[in-house]
Parts: C-alpha cells; sequence; structure tokens
C-alpha cells in the first residue's frame, strides 16, 4: 500500500481505493498514478490540462465547466472566501492562490483591493484567466516559479491541497513564501476519522463524492490536518464556517497567533476606493442572500413541521371521526340494549306485581284457612274432652285426633313456608282442604255417636 504523507506505511483497510493512517488518520489513495500526473506539458492530453477544466468536469462528473464556473463562482464561493479572508487580513495585503483556476478570486480580491497573483498548471487556463478577468497568473507549479520567501501576507489553496503529490514538500514551500505573520487560507475535503465507508454508505454521506482516487492523493481529517502543520512549524488552525460543509472543512493557518479584524475595520478599508466598494457591495448583497436564504430555509422547514403536523392532524381527525362513529355505533349498541333491558324490566315488574297479587290472595286464603282449622280444632277439643268418659274406642278416637293435630301444625308451617311459592301454596290448599273434609266427616260421625248415645 501506498505510505501515507507522514511517512507511516501502516495503512488500514478503508475501501478497495483507499488506505487509512493508522498514525494520523488519513485517507491515502492506493492507485498507481503515472509520473507526469501533476504538470502540463501538452494542455491537450496531459491529467490537469485543457480537457480536465472542460470535459472530465463535466462528462465524469457532471460539474460546470470552466466558462460556468468562471461566472458563477464569482458570487457563491469567493464571496464567502473573501469575507473571511477580510477577517484575518485588510487590504492591500499581498496574496498568492495557488490552484486558482479560471481566475475569479483572484479578480475579486484584486477588486478589494488585494495585491493579488494567480497560480495554475494549465497554460490553457493561465490565459484564459488572464483574458477573461485581466489578472497576473502564472505557470506552476509554486515550487518552479522562484518566488521570494518571506514575499506573501496569505497564500490561498482552494481545493488544492487533496490533490498534492507531496503535501509536506509543497506545503512547506508556501509557509516559507509568507511574511511571518503571514497565514495560509485553505479549503479541502473533510474526512470525518469516526465513519468508516460502510457507514459513509449507510448514511449517504456526501464525502462519497469526494473519493476521486486518481485526484484527491490524501483526504485530511481535522486531526490529521493539524498534524501536517505542527509538522511544518504552523501550529495555530483555525476552522472557519465552510461553504460546503457537508464534505469540506475550510481553515486558516499561521505560525503567530491570528489578528482578527472587526466589521467597522474591514467596511472602513473597502470604503476607501471605488473598486472597493463595489466588493463590498457584493459582500453586502451576498449577506442579504444568505440572510433571505436562510430565512427561507426556516421558513420552509416551518411549512415542513405545518405540514407535517397537519398531516398528523388529519390523521387525529380521521382516527377521531372514525372513533367517533365507532362510539355512535357502540351508544347505538347500547341504547337498544338499554331499550331492551328496560322493556325487560317493565315486564318483570308487571309479572312481579301480578306475583305479589297472587301471594297476597294466597297468604288470604292461608290465614283463612288457619282461622278455620284453629275453630275446628277447638271443636275436635270439645269432642275429645267429650269421648275421655266413653272408654277405650273414646281413648284411641283422642288419640287419633291428637295425631291428626300434630299433621295439622305441621301443615301449618308448611303454608308459612310456601309464601313465595304460589303452586306449593296452592297444593297444600288442596291437601288442607282434603283434611278438612275429612275431619268434618269425622266430626259429623262423632256427634251422630254421640246424639245416638245420648238417645
Amino acid at each position: 500500500m501506498h505510505a501515507c504523507w507522514c511517512g507511516n506505511t501502516e495503512l488500514a483497510f478503508f475501501s478497495s481505493e483507499y488506505g487509512q493512517c493508522r498514525k494520523c488518520g488519513t485517507l491515502v489513495s492506493q492507485k498507481v498514478l503515472p509520473e507526469n500526473q501533476f504538470t502540463v506539458s501538452d494542455d491537450e492530453t496531459d491529467f490537469y490540462g485543457k480537457q480536465y477544466w472542460l470535459k472530465h468536469q463535466d462528462q465524469d462528473f457532471g460539474f460546470p465547466d470552466i466558462y460556468k464556473r468562471s461566472r458563477n463562482d464569482m458570487i457563491e464561493r469567493n464571496l464567502h472566501w473573501l469575507r473571511v479572508l477580510l477577517k484575518y487580513a485588510l487590504p492591500p495585503a499581498q496574496v498568492l492562490e495557488v490552484g486558482c483556476g479560471h481566475g475569479s478570486f483572484v479578480a475579486l480580491m484584486q477588486q478589494a483591493g488585494y495585491k493579488a497573483t494567480g497560480v495554475e498548471l494549465s497554460p490553457w487556463v493561465v490565459d484564459y484567466a488572464k483574458k477573461t478577468f485581466n489578472i497576473d497568473v502564472r505557470i506552476g507549479p509554486v515550487e518552479s516559479l522562484g518566488l521570494s520567501h518571506g514575499s506573501f501576507d496569505v497564500i490561498v489553496l482552494m481545493d488544492v491541497l487533496e490533490h498534492l503529490s507531496d503535501p509536506v514538500a509543497t506545503i512547506s514551500h508556501c509557509i516559507n513564501l509568507l511574511k511571518d505573520n503571514g497565514f495560509l487560507l485553505i479549503q479541502t475535503p473533510k474526512f470525518k476519522e469516526q465513519l468508516s465507508h460502510n457507514d459513509l454508505i449507510d448514511q449517504g454521506d456526501r464525502f462519497l463524492e469526494m473519493l476521486i482516487p486518481d485526484e484527491h492523493i490524501y483526504l485530511f481529517s481535522e486531526r490529521s490536518a493539524r498534524a501536517l502543520f505542527k509538522l511544518l512549524g504552523a501550529e495555530y488552525v483555525y476552522f472557519e464556517p465552510a461553504i460546503f460543509s457537508h464534505y469540506d472543512m475550510f481553515f486558516v493557518v499561521s505560525r503567530m497567533l491570528f489578528l482578527m479584524h472587526e466589521i467597522e475595520e474591514i467596511e472602513t478599508t473597502l470604503l476607501v476606493n471605488p473598486n472597493g466598494r463595489f466588493a463590498l457591495a457584493l459582500l453586502d448583497l451576498r449577506e442579504n442572500e444568505l440572510y433571505f436564504h436562510q430565512k427561507w430555509t426556516e421558513l420552509d422547514a416551518d411549512r415542513a413541521i405545518s405540514l407535517t403536523k397537519l398531516s398528523e392532524l388529519n390523521g387525529q381527525m380521521v382516527a377521531l371521526q372514525a372513533s367517533c362513529i365507532a362510539k355512535d355505533e357502540r351508544l347505538a349498541e347500547l341504547t337498544a340494549w338499554i331499550q331492551e333491558r328496560e322493556a325487560r324490566l317493565v315486564d318483570l315488574d308487571r309479572q312481579v306485581r301480578e306475583l305479589n297479587a297472587l301471594l297476597r290472595d294466597s297468604e288470604a286464603d292461608r290465614l283463612e284457612r288457619g282461622r278455620q282449622i284453629s275453630e275446628l280444632t277447638a271443636w275436635l277439643q270439645e269432642a275429645q274432652a267429650d269421648r275421655q268418659a266413653r272408654g277405650q274406642q273414646v281413648l284411641e278416637l283422642t288419640a287419633w285426633v291428637q295425631e291428626r293435630e300434630a299433621r295439622l301444625v305441621d301443615l301449618d308451617r308448611q303454608v308459612r313456608e310456601l309464601n313465595a311459592l304460589l303452586r306449593d301454596s296452592e297444593a297444600d290448599r288442596l291437601e288442607r282442604g282434603r283434611q278438612i273434609s275429612e275431619l268434618t266427616g269425622w266430626l259429623q260421625e262423632a256427634q251422630a255417636d254421640r246424639q245416638a248415645r245420648d238417645m
């Protein structure tokens, strides 16, 4: 496997095209590249020649070609970079942009009052930048230009660091070109060390777009970027918000503590000359655009939340309606059940009243029969008293009558127990009627016998 920029040869497997340095965390391309990959001697055939900016960007990645980029970059990324540059260095600082492409950022920096120069590998691109923006652009690489050490306040490397075959040598050279208090302004892809290749795929992370092994040789994390610059004696690293934060990092690097300028100081500097006023106006327009874009994003997010909430409420309403329908159906069922039970209760009440009437009639009949039994018992006792003097026959009759009295007492108890049972009470009534008939017959026989004896 290819070694890391830090010299470590122990790389962990990351993907089929990249290894991950076990020491600093950098992703290292494992693709074997030709020796002339990083120079342009033939603009038509060399990798970073003319076709890289025309066909390669458009056909291989679907990115805008250099003609569209030279128009669109000014109002987007260039203004973002300029605002950060102004924060750390005011015009007329000396600025070199390594890998300036079509040169629009060099032109914008010149407009703001900086003494800006660009460097590019392709002679065709250099010529295009000069003609398009009337700027100073030189054919690199930067190491071959013979620039004086300590001659620049700022060196800009936008989307360059990841392309360098020897970042230690190139960045070390750039740092030597800086004044003591100078700094580098860098944008490069940001590798998140905690995520594996499968994690990136599962999350649909846009950093996957940066895995271009024949171009992006080293993909740094924040940790490995700090390690690189610390190795080169520039240990002051400050990360700024990247315009494409979903896969980039954007930072300034210096050998000394940064001196940051306030907004009032920046605006005062730009208002000194007409070109600076135009640059400030562009920055203000960009600020307003970002403000309204943020507001639109917030409104769109609020709208999405509102739509989600509305959808939830609609769902709840549908569920509530279904619940109400179910409750109405249940209420109808309960109402029918209550009406049925009410009719049943009315019928039961009627039956209770009828049974109570029957019970009262049965109780009255029982009392009447008890009275008759009492009278007949009295008559029987009189007959028994009369028979006591009449010998063995009278005694037997008396014993028989006493046995019947016991039976009558038992029948009276049965009558009281059958108060709630009309059917049993009726049967008892018939039985007592039979007994009364028998006793009446016996009494009549006794009276007839007595009359016969008296005669």
